[in-house]
């Protein structure tokens, strides 16, 4: 552990593809793993720009933004 950070989540990107179903069962493995450790984390960030509607629907609950922004 770290005595000064307080970590509230897990983070993960998905690969870089247009396959949907490729991109479904990235997104649902990283909610499995946000539920197995449920009580020591909250944050789910998964969700980019181009992916960040499909990681909201497989339980996203912070997405990043960015290149959207900029169009």
């Amino acid at each position: 552990t770290y005595q000064y950070i307080n970590f509230k989540g897990i983070m993960g990107m998905a690969s870089l593809t247009t396959d949907t179903n490729q991109l479904k069962n990235e997104f649902k493995a990283m909610k499995k793993l946000l539920d197995s450790c449920k009580n020591k984390y909250s944050v789910l960030s998964m969700g980019m720009s181009n992916d960040y509607i499909l990681a909201y629907k497989y339980g996203s609950n912070m997405i990043r933004v960015g290149s959207a922004i900029f169009q």
